[in-house]
């Protein structure tokens, strides 16, 4: 009997260490309209809202071999997610990707499937992580290596968001070649910095909810 109770002495004792554990590593980011940690009730972007990216005049998207070399380069890029979780302090920001589009590109590139992001805030800063929730793919079609399908691994991080008014999305990621010709490079790393065009005039802060 004295075996059986603390047994269960135990298991209580672990149970608890778990929900301890748990809630510690539980979310708590939620997108502010001002940078203020944590974010001031009814400040936080509600679901429904869409954060609509798009690369400056001036900018460009690289697609880069893992030596560096430059694969192909669009001028024009648009990143849309729409908000279906605002965040708590048990879940994470999480978004579903509406729409992503590339032109003046030095070969012809666009988009196959799309999948969602979570956004995660980084400690001690009013920025955030954005991993990809899925796989999205796309295709590079290249007289060199023909068409190559590329795509970030599920849960594998996509770039970073910077807080401000306007907000700055910077994109650095290494995809998986997925699919089309042997040739293409096994990964390459795709690089850029978007400015969030919509909506307009407000801050965007990653804060603790």
């Amino acid at each position: 009997m004295r075996y059986l109770k603390m047994f269960g002495l135990a298991a209580i004792a672990a149970t608890a260490l778990m929900a301890i554990a748990g809630a510690g590593s539980a979310s708590a980011t939620v997108l502010c309209s001002t940078t203020a940690d944590p974010c001031p009730p009814g400040q936080d972007w509600p679901v429904g809202i869409t954060l609509d990216w798009s690369i400056p005049a001036g900018g460009s998207i690289l697609q880069t071999d893992t030596a560096g070399k430059v694969l192909n380069t669009c001028k024009e890029s648009t990143v849309k997610w729409t908000m279906t979780k605002t965040g708590s302090s048990v879940e994470t920001v999480t978004g579903v990707d509406e729409e992503t589009t590339f032109g003046t590109c030095t070969f012809p590139t666009k988009t196959l499937k799309l999948a969602n992001t979570e956004i995660h805030k980084i400690a001690g800063t009013s920025d955030g992580t954005v991993t990809a929730d899925g796989v999205t793919e796309i295709t590079i079609n290249s007289p060199i290596f023909g068409s190559c399908i590329y795509g970030v691994p599920n849960g594998a991080s996509i770039g970073e968001i910077t807080e401000g008014n306007p907000a700055t999305f910077h994109v650095n990621a290494v995809t998986q070649r997925l699919g089309g010709s042997g040739v293409c490079p096994a990964t390459d790393k795709w690089t850029a910095t978007y400015t969030l065009t919509s909506p307009v005039n407000t801050t965007l802060s990653v804060s603790n909810s």
